[in-house]
């Protein structure tokens, strides 16, 4: 496991004073209340946060609303038509007048059943292909806001590290003070190790300030506030997906669901250009009025367009390339992501190794070294620059090991965005 000493050992002088005591613990008492109230944020609970109020989102909402207009307009049928016509009307001799009029008035209506289905099932493939992009978006935001988390976790991981060595050089300065005093060191290694604790603390303040622009930007995915404490273990390693399992789950991928639906709405689309490239019948019936012989008679009719066989022929030629074009993008998709999937998996399994390495053998042999160093030192037996340097690489490889437990997290999240598993930590 990860030798990172979470709990620092702080002095504390005593004071004679009441009124300072009692200031100390009143501000003690004040920000323990504060903390109190604050939010704590969890993994779960900063993703779900950020599904329900992420700003890009919220669009799509309006979106479904519209698809759902557009399922109504597309079952509409054309409207009847009212027809009157008048015959035989103010002419000359025979037809002068209204006495010879004929009056017919009718209703007429196409029969356009087949394209108002045609039309309703590109409509209802075009609200599918909404739902699925806002999925993809989702999957998206819930990554994106699961790769702040585990960022937030490491720079945590990290100024614990380096408060730890802040501690521990001015520990080392104090030795050096006194030795130096005594007569027993070059004022020279005081110095550089003065000059070390200034460093360290301003590796100290510069982790702090990312720690809170993190926390910041993590807010941002869900428009809340940054004051809130951040709940969660960047040692709780995830179980890594194998190659296999990775790929049979490429098919719950939004992404490759919104290839599909495209794939689904062209072969509507083309269904719908062949239906409305059939002729149309035109139903007409009414009433005819003969003034002449003061009678009424029923009429109807239909009439029935030619020449429409070929005529969306280059629309559906169109169509069909743009179906092969979805065909060979889905398979150059398929074929990408199982190469990036591959590679994810390859460096898991590194980082793994890392982890491993690092905790079990190269850390511990460098702890060991670190006491002896010091050991060493206080005898005299051993110069203040390669204590140093001991140390530095106590410290570094601390920090590797802080990098593959967050590499591990960061890939994971990016294996589990490709292949459209929930995001989980």
């Amino acid at each position: 496991m990860m030798k990172i000493k979470n709990n620092l050992f702080y002095l504390m002088k005593r004071v004679n004073s009441k009124s300072v005591c009692k200031l100390s613990i009143m501000s003690l008492l004040i920000t323990s209340l504060n903390t109190f109230a604050q939010q704590v944020v969890t993994f779960e609970n900063a993703i779900g946060l950020s599904l329900k109020q992420h700003p890009d989102l919220k669009s799509y909402v309006y979106m479904k609303q519209a698809s759902v207009g557009m399922i109504e307009q597309a079952g509409i049928s054309s409207p009847m038509a009212l027809n009157v016509e008048v015959e035989d009307v103010v002419g000359t001799g025979r037809y002068s007048g209204i006495s010879g009029m004929q009056t017919t008035l009718s209703i007429s209506w196409l029969l356009e059943q087949s394209i108002i289905e045609s039309r309703v099932n590109v409509a209802n493939k075009q609200a599918n292909i909404i739902e699925f992009k806002r999925e993809v978006k989702a999957l998206d935001v819930a990554a994106e806001t699961a790769k702040i988390f585990i960022t937030l976790l490491s720079q945590m991981e990290q100024v614990k590290l380096a408060k730890l060595a802040k501690v521990q050089s001015q520990k080392v300065l104090v030795k050096l003070a006194a030795r130096v005093k005594a007569g027993k060191q070059n004022i020279i290694d005081e110095l550089r190790a003065k000059a070390d604790v200034s460093k360290k603390t301003l590796i100290v303040e510069d982790l702090e300030h990312e720690i809170e622009a993190s926390k910041s930007q993590l807010a941002a995915q869900w428009q809340g506030e940054n004051e809130f404490i951040v709940d969660g273990s960047l040692l709780d390693i995830p179980t890594i997906i194998e190659v296999e399992a990775a790929y049979e789950k490429l098919t719950s991928n939004p992404k490759f669901k919104v290839f599909t639906s495209q794939q689904r709405i062209t072969t509507s689309e083309i269904e719908l250009a062949k239906a409305n490239q059939k002729p149309v019948w035109s139903v007409n019936t009414g009433i005819r009025r003969n003034e002449a012989v003061d009678d009424f008679a029923f009429t109807a009719g239909v009439s029935i367009p030619f020449g429409t066989k070929n005529i969306n022929r280059g629309q559906i030629m169109a169509l069909q390339a743009k179906q092969n074009q979805g065909f060979a993008e889905t398979d150059a998709w398929l074929k990408r992501i199982s190469t990036q999937l591959l590679l994810l998996t390859h460096k898991l399994k590194h980082n793994r190794h890392v982890i491993e390495g690092l905790s079990i053998e190269t850390i511990p042999l460098l702890e060991q070294a670190s006491i002896k160093a010091g050991e060493a030192y206080s005898i005299g037996s051993y110069r203040y620059s390669d204590w140093y340097i001991v140390q530095q690489e106590l410290v570094a490889s601390q920090k590797e090991l802080i990098a593959a437990y967050t590499n591990i997290h960061l890939l994971n999240i990016e294996l589990e965005r490709l292949t459209g598993s929930s995001i989980s930590m």
